[in-house]
């Protein structure tokens, strides 16, 4: 028995072992194919590089200088009374306000009595003049009268009296009305209310500032240039104004042609589109600092920068990528002239161009870039 069980168990050594050189064989013919898929994948070189690219553009860019700037209001007031009157009443600070709306209140009670005592006189001198003009055209119908004509042009100067003091009566009604209705301050214009100028018991007189009131939402940018840049821009043209991170489009609307004796800096005024930047922000005016000339232009993001060169990386039509080195010139917006061996139409990287090496194949996606005006 015990040989037995001795023998069967050497036979079963042997046939474990015969299953592993086996396994052992076949798995090393197995992986000789992909190794040498591995080396073959080795000697052609990495697999190519993913890019996205856009076109180059033939456009008209003139170099830019920046200039400091300021949002105001186009309109900015402090808002007076017009007649006089103890004040009851103003408009809190930050109220918005519409063009015509109640801003402060005065005292009626001086306003009501003025308007009362001339409306009473223009009622008596009515009815003075009606009477003297209804003498005196009796006494024309009287054929007879037998009054002389040193009479008759003395009662037609009374009647004539008469009627031009009912004149200056009733003009004098029609200024007391008005300095009723003016005891109650209304908005010239729709805005803000920035500050009280005087308080509630204070006693007003034509003339006396009670509000500021400035135009929250018709903006403008004024900003001061020297003639040299001034001279390249006219009324209607469209400049760029950043404040922060945030920039808009704001049309010339006008170049004041006096300049200051010690800087001799124009002041330039840009018409800005709602928004809502605060009056007084600092902003960033982007002036043309030349004419506008037709350039070569690439997207910003095409520039790869190093610290001995600047370059740009074109695919060729066999799609390998080619650096060409280049020169910075004019800039506009996301556009930027580029100097060097690069054409309008090249197909340029603008994504995945920081990993690029000269020669390499690229598989490409292009993107299509809305012309700019």
């Amino acid at each position: 028995m015990t040989r037995k069980f001795l023998f069967a168990s050497g036979a079963g050594a042997a046939l474990i072992a015969a299953a592993a050189a086996a396994y052992l064989y076949g798995g090393f013919v197995g992986a000789q194919p992909a190794d040498a898929a591995e080396d073959a994948q080795a000697q052609q070189g990495p697999p190519p590089a993913p890019v996205t690219v856009a076109k180059a553009e033939q456009k008209n860019l003139a170099p830019r200088a920046e200039t400091p700037g300021a949002v105001v209001s186009l309109r900015d007031s402090r808002v007076a009374a017009a007649t006089a009157g103890k004040i009851e009443w103003v408009a809190e600070v930050g109220a918005e306000v519409e063009e015509g709306d109640v801003i402060a209140r005065l005292d009626k009670a001086d306003a009501k009595l003025t308007r009362d005592d001339t409306a009473a006189q223009v009622r008596r001198l009515r009815a003075r003049a009606d009477y003297l003009d209804s003498l005196y055209q009796r006494y024309v119908g009287l054929e007879e009268a037998g009054e002389s004509e040193a009479t008759m042009d003395e009662m037609r100067s009374n009647r004539d009296e008469a009627i031009q003091a009912l004149r200056q009566a009733e003009v004098a009604l029609e200024r007391a009305d008005v300095n009723l209705e003016r005891t109650e301050v209304k908005a010239p214009f729709a805005g803000r209310v920035v500050s009280q100028e005087a308080q509630i018991g204070e006693f007003a007189n034509p003339g006396t500032d009670i509000i500021r009131l400035v135009d929250t939402r018709h903006l403008e940018v004024t900003a001061r240039a020297p003639a040299g840049l001034t001279r390249n821009i006219a009324p209607g043209e469209t400049i760029r104004v950043a404040n922060g991170a945030d920039t808009l489009e704001g049309k010339v609307r006008a170049v004041v042609p006096v300049g200051d004796e010690r800087s001799r800096m124009l002041e330039i005024r840009l018409e800005l589109p709602e928004t809502d930047w605060y009056i007084g922000s600092a902003v960033r005016v982007n002036l043309p600092s030349d004419r506008p000339r037709t350039v070569t232009a690439v997207l910003r993001d095409a520039l790869v920068l190093r610290a001995d060169r600047i370059s740009v990386f074109v695919i060729s039509e066999d799609k390998t990528a080619k650096r060409v080195d280049v020169e910075l010139g004019a800039a506009d917006g996301g556009y930027i002239e580029v100097i060097g061996e690069i054409a309008p139409g090249d197909n340029v990287v603008i994504r995945g161009g920081e990993r690029l090496r000269d020669g390499q194949p690229v598989s490409m996606s292009a993107i299509t870039v809305e012309p700019s005006a």
